[in-house]
């Protein structure tokens, strides 16, 4: 029986044609309760649980026909505790210098700059440090990183706006970038937020997204117990997917690259072993090593048209 969360149709193309379920956990998240599935909300090592999810015959979105409702999404992450706290401050880094590196390729680093969801400003702290933008807006709505956050812009002008989508305090056509870091599968309308965020954009500006890929090779090989498959994404992209998106939100996509991401290995081996039914508690300390491969997600580039 279907409990009472909300029903959508394709969050790209509104198409109200009928989706093809194509993956599914054991345990159906759309068959529980939402007080029941509280407990899963939260961690990666956890029985896997979550709403089932469908592709679009129209523009081939794969997303969750049932998902929560805004109300119970905010109650959820009012009490989320942040995963990436599982891996080490200089993988973040390493992760988050190599998103830096493909906004340089094509940005001027110039004029003002949004960032959505920053958390301590791993990735504000690069451009603070090799840009030149006049103007710093932080959406961020976590109060307890304020003050690494503010120390991330150095010496800028910067304004954290509490608000995650706090667009209204931007000034129109005044950002020369705008960068969403795993924002965009957690939206249940990101045509509106995309929208929204292009009229705070210049003419040239450029968009960094970086998204997980369900197309990747690390989905092939899991299945349905690919990490990305989880209670927080409401949608998840692939190259075509995420292109659609943008052009439906008027942008043009300029590149799509697969991003490297660093772990520690003996995390990467944890949740391997998960994957395929060995739930183990630990590894050996000698899996505590560094690693950077591209495994399951994209950085896209995207320009307002």
């Amino acid at each position: 029986m279907t409990q009472s969360y909300l029903h959508r149709d394709c969050p790209i193309c509104q198409s109200k044609t009928k989706s093809v379920n194509e993956v599914s956990s054991l345990q159906r998240a759309e068959d529980l309760s939402y007080e029941s599935l509280i407990p899963y909300w939260n961690g990666f090592f956890k029985e896997k649980i979550f709403f089932s999810y469908a592709r679009c015959e129209e523009c081939a979105l794969l997303f969750a026909p049932i998902f929560y409702d805004l109300d119970q999404l905010g109650a959820l992450y009012e009490q989320m505790s942040p995963n990436m706290d599982l891996v080490p401050m200089a993988a973040l880094v390493k992760t988050q210098r190599g998103y830096f590196e493909e906004l340089k390729k094509f940005s001027t680093l110039k004029n003002g700059y949004i960032e959505i969801g920053p958390d301590i400003g791993i990735f504000t702290e690069n451009c603070s440090r090799e840009g030149e933008f006049n103007n710093y807006w932080l959406c961020e709505p976590n109060r307890e990183v304020a003050g690494a956050l503010a120390k991330s812009v150095g010496h800028n002008q910067f304004t954290i706006i509490e608000d995650m989508f706090g667009f209204s305090q931007i000034p129109d056509h005044s950002a020369g970038a705008a960068v969403m870091i795993q924002v965009l599968d957690h939206l249940l309308d990101p045509i509106a937020t995309l929208t929204e965020l292009r009229a705070k954009l210049m003419p040239d500006a450029k968009l960094l997204i970086v998204t997980h890929n369900e197309k990747s090779l690390l989905r092939k090989i899991v299945g349905w117990r690919w990490p990305a498959f989880c209670l927080q994404h409401p949608q998840i992209y692939n190259p075509n997917s995420i292109t659609k998106l943008l052009e439906k939100s008027g942008y043009k996509v300029t590149s799509i690259e697969k991003t490297r991401n660093y772990f520690e290995f003996s995390f990467l081996l944890k949740h391997l072993l998960w994957a395929f039914g060995i739930k183990v508690k630990s590894v050996p300390s000698i899996f505590n090593f560094t690693i950077g491969l591209k495994l399951g997600n994209i950085v896209t580039i995207a320009t307002p048209r």
